[in-house]
């Protein structure tokens, strides 16, 4: 067969491929267009966003609101937060939240000698984890198309970021507090080969963790990196740790990264930052893909640098000293 004959079959072929490569890994609403379930009753998109509880939700092991504070300082405050129509895996009932907050700061403490970051807690030394579900569905927050005060939304994570800045007076001390978010979704903006699987306002008050994935199976047999690392959906092979198990995975790892992120770390005038992160280990907690290894690979970044006038995550007033 005449090469010439042959192009219009290779074009034929590379639009078929990148149609399928789009629907598969970058709009995938077409896997959505199965009939859908009845929405609660308390699921409104087109009013003003509040909060609500299901039957379902309430526990009495649950808290819905931010208890009394009792350290009056900085300090991170959890929150899981749900999609009104998203199912309840009682990740702060059961104590999987707690417990990968815990590992984060076992890990933390054996790479500082004698730090801890400051979680908000009770008075019994429980962490004070607060649940909250908006009247909004997640198409709701994956709907990018809207404008709110002359203020593009371009991403999830600033909807929900805006949801909990709007929502300031339901916080105690809330100007003290910076908030890890456990959200029981996605975030729209992906890429071929992962999940975004947390986000944050690098030296804001937000930080995110999505304990949710549209990945509904483990996809590193299939996609394999140049680098053979496999590849995994955010919450299908590693995901929070259950009750009493401290491991730091890479669900510890992403939580801890995003907040350090929120934290202002690492700063511009890092020796090897590079797009708030740092380029020299993989393995370093703020490398690009939160390496679960370092923190600060040679102490050269943003922790007990030694860099002037350039800051220093162990000066952070959100983390606690060891006696």
């Amino acid at each position: 067969m005449h090469r010439y004959f042959l192009i219009p079959f290779i074009g034929f072929f590379l639009i078929i491929s990148i149609i399928m490569i789009y629907l598969q890994f970058v709009n995938e609403d077409w896997k959505f267009l199965v009939p859908k379930i009845k929405l609660p009753d308390s699921c409104n998109n087109n009013n003003e966003v509040e909060f609500v509880i299901h039957k379902s939700d309430i526990n009495q092991n649950r808290s819905f609101k931010d208890e009394k504070d009792v350290y009056n300082g900085n300090q991170f405050h959890p929150i899981f937060l749900l999609p009104c129509e998203r199912e309840d895996r009682l990740y702060d009932v059961n104590k999987n939240i707690e417990a990968s907050l815990l590992a984060i700061n076992n890990w933390f403490e054996k790479k500082t000698n004698n730090q801890t970051i400051r979680f908000d807690k009770k008075i019994n030394g429980n962490f004070d984890v607060t649940f909250l579900r908006v009247n909004k569905t997640m198409d709701w927050f994956g709907d990018l198309d809207t404008k709110d005060e002359d203020v593009d939304i371009t991403e999830v994570s600033e909807k929900i970021e805006k949801i909990i800045n709007d929502n300031s007076h339901l916080f105690n001390n809330f100007s003290s507090k910076k908030f890890i978010i456990f959200f029981e979704g996605w975030e729209k903006r992906k890429y071929i080969d992962y999940d975004i699987c947390g986000k944050s306002r690098f030296d804001g008050n937000i930080a995110i963790y999505y304990t949710y994935s549209r990945f509904k199976k483990y996809i590193g047999d299939d996609l394999i990196l140049s680098n053979n690392d496999r590849i995994f959906s955010c919450t299908h092979k590693d995901h929070l740790n259950d009750k009493n198990d401290v491991t730091f995975g890479d669900a510890e790892a992403t939580i801890l990264h995003e907040m350090i992120h929120s934290l202002g770390f690492p700063a511009k005038c890092s020796t090897n930052n590079k797009f708030f992160h740092v380029n020299d280990n993989k393995n370093d907690v703020m490398h690009n893909q939160s390496g679960k290894k370092f923190l600060d690979y040679n102490n050269d970044d943003y922790y007990d640098h030694g860099l002037d006038n350039c800051p220093d995550l162990k000066n952070s007033e959100f983390l606690k000293e060891l006696l």
